[in-house]
């Protein structure tokens, strides 16, 4: 059975808008859960400044899981943008690939934002390949 990838529709306009604010540069920020429903997109900026890869920015991610400890929430997702081509995780977001979570990709290739999970599978998390499974996303609220 496929795992599918719930997400309130308020969380993914808002990881949208994030990422759209974000060009030309791709975005890049964290999914947090609580009883394993996402109740929070945490913003970040892309250390890598750049619009074909991301970064989490080292200093936002420590105040991020800090948060999330401290507000008992669980590390449910780490998204980031595509700003020009599909929501597919390139060879590059699979080497950097370092956490057993859904990998969430939004593509701003075409006028509407496409949203497409993944996780992403490796022996080690030092691997330089892994395989790729997608997830089915549902939209809900």
């Amino acid at each position: 059975m496929t795992e599918t990838f719930v997400l309130r529709t308020e969380l993914a306009r808002e990881m949208v808008q994030h990422c759209e604010e974000g060009r030309p540069q791709e975005a890049c920020g964290l999914l947090a859960a609580q009883d394993g429903e996402i109740v929070r997109v945490l913003k970040m900026t892309n250390a890598s400044a750049s619009p074909v890869r991301y970064s989490l920015d080292p200093q936002e991610q420590f105040k991020a899981y800090k948060l999330m400890s401290d507000l008992h929430l669980d590390l449910a997702g780490v998204f980031h943008s595509h700003t020009h081509t599909e929501a597919y995780p390139s060879p590059t977001d699979v080497r950097l690939a370092s956490e057993d979570v859904p990998y969430v990709i939004v593509s701003l290739a075409s006028k509407e934002a496409s949203i497409r999970a993944f996780r992403i599978i490796k022996t080690s998390w030092t691997d330089e390949d892994g395989e790729i499974r997608e997830m089915p996303v549902e939209l809900v609220g």
